[in-house]
């Protein structure tokens, strides 16, 4: 069945099929040629793929990130980071990555971020000499922060498909998202000399650093507030989803008056066609990861990796490399909720802990937004920086180059992503 599920699948992703109908489409053609089980069995497992409490968390973490993106929240953050980094070398490229990594711990979203960061960001880097598919390659590099930074949407899908906690995986992408965040600045830093990108003409004083702050001190509350509320345990995650929902409303609608009654349905509509996507794809993937199960493909997995013999590092390489390739031609979500399950038992024999693999696949995976052919967040950054995709490659090269190692730190030591979630939960 496992052989006959990915050899369907991989020929409906050349075909162009969305990933989800694929998926299901793979998983009922397999069950129908084995005949071992109804094809009910189906609609069966997907009911059961979905049907979550915390899988809650992420419509409405989802709906607060769509909330706050129409929101005045992108422009406050830039500006803040703007006081704050604007002096460094490369000064807009640094304020660019600033502001990703707060504008991260709103949105949970890759894409989310590069539309609203990029929108902002490229126009104003490009009136300072800065050239479009420079700025745009910072853009969109950057972006992979906004999946670490907690709230993040993808360790939610993580640990509800792993059973893992997802206030320890919150945890275990704040170091990570601030590490990877802190490389690219420095790689900001090093071009910026070879290039010759400006900085500001002198240090922000500190009544403009007090102004900017306060203009961004409510957004940044809030993804405070919820990763304290669910590491304290004051609420779930689902119910954090709530309360990020409710002060993100309160917050665009009354507070700043970026939106009006009027826009909710608009806003309402596309988080709803947002959330659609992941949990159709769940549901579908539910299906095939019961079948992989079923005919035991981790353990036949683990089996052939031991006879190998390839140690710790040859195994985290293995899987880095091979997650690294499945990014180029999946979007995370999928690969994500396909090959956890089948590789997190190869991981385990090496002693690699569940909430750590979970950073290393959603960092990896995240690296293949910005990759070509399937990257969502490159195509995104082409269209704002009107760029030709092969020249916005070209740029982003030493970028991408510059997480793969923030990836290879955080697969060889531990204690990046392991630290906080122990402190908090042992």
């Amino acid at each position: 069945m496992t052989l006959t599920l990915f050899v369907v699948f991989g020929a409906l992703l050349i075909a162009g099929v969305p990933v989800g109908i694929g998926m299901g489409i793979a998983a009922a053609t397999a069950l129908w040629i084995d005949g071992s089980f109804p094809l009910t069995i189906v609609a069966h497992r997907m009911v059961n793929g979905v049907n979550s409490f915390p899988l809650v968390a992420v419509p409405l973490f989802i709906l607060a990130g769509s909330l706050a993106g129409e929101a005045s929240i992108a422009t406050r953050l830039v500006r803040f980071s703007d006081a704050l980094l604007g002096h460094i070398r490369g000064g807009l490229g640094h304020v660019n990555v600033g502001a990703s990594m707060f504008f991260g711990g709103i949105s949970g979203s890759a894409v989310a971020d590069t539309a609203a960061i990029g929108s902002l960001m490229i126009p104003a880097m490009e009136k300072q000499g800065y050239t479009r598919e420079d700025a745009g390659a910072i853009t969109i590099c950057s972006s992979v922060i906004g999946i670490l930074i907690p709230p993040s949407i993808p360790m939610v899908l993580y640990g509800i498909a792993m059973g893992q906690s997802i206030g320890a995986l919150f945890l275990a992408g704040l170091v990570p998202g601030i590490l990877v965040g802190l490389m690219l600045m420095a790689a900001v830093y090093v071009m910026a000399g070879r290039k010759g990108w400006p900085q500001r003409a002198e240090r922000a004083r500190l009544p403009e650093i007090r102004r900017a702050f306060a203009e961004a001190a409510l957004p940044l509350l809030l993804p405070v507030f919820l990763l304290g509320a669910i590491v304290s345990g004051i609420t779930t995650a689902t119910e954090a989803g709530v309360i990020g929902v409710v002060y993100a409303l309160i917050l665009g609608g009354l507070v700043y008056r970026d939106f009006g009654l009027r826009d909710l349905g608009g806003i309402l509509v596309n988080a709803a066609i947002n959330t659609a996507i992941p949990c159709f794809v769940l549901a579908t993937t539910s299906v095939a990861a019961w079948m992989i199960a079923v005919e035991q493909l981790p353990q036949s997995l683990v089996a052939f990796m031991d006879q190998l013999s390839l140690g710790r590092f040859g195994v985290l390489m293995a899987i880095n490399v091979f997650l690294l390739m499945v990014g180029c031609v999946m979007d995370l979500v999928p690969a994500l909720l396909l090959f956890a399950p089948i590789l997190f038992p190869v991981a385990a024999a090496a002693g690699v802990d569940p909430i750590q693999f979970g950073a290393i696949m959603v960092v990896n995976l995240g690296i293949g937004l910005v990759t070509p052919p399937v990257g969502n967040c490159l195509y995104l950054g082409a269209a704002i920086a009107r760029v030709p995709l092969p020249t916005l490659i070209r740029a982003s090269l030493p970028f991408i180059a510059v997480n793969i190692a923030a990836l290879l730190i955080i697969t060889y030591v531990p204690a990046v992503s392991l630290t906080l979630p122990r402190l908090f939960y042992g």
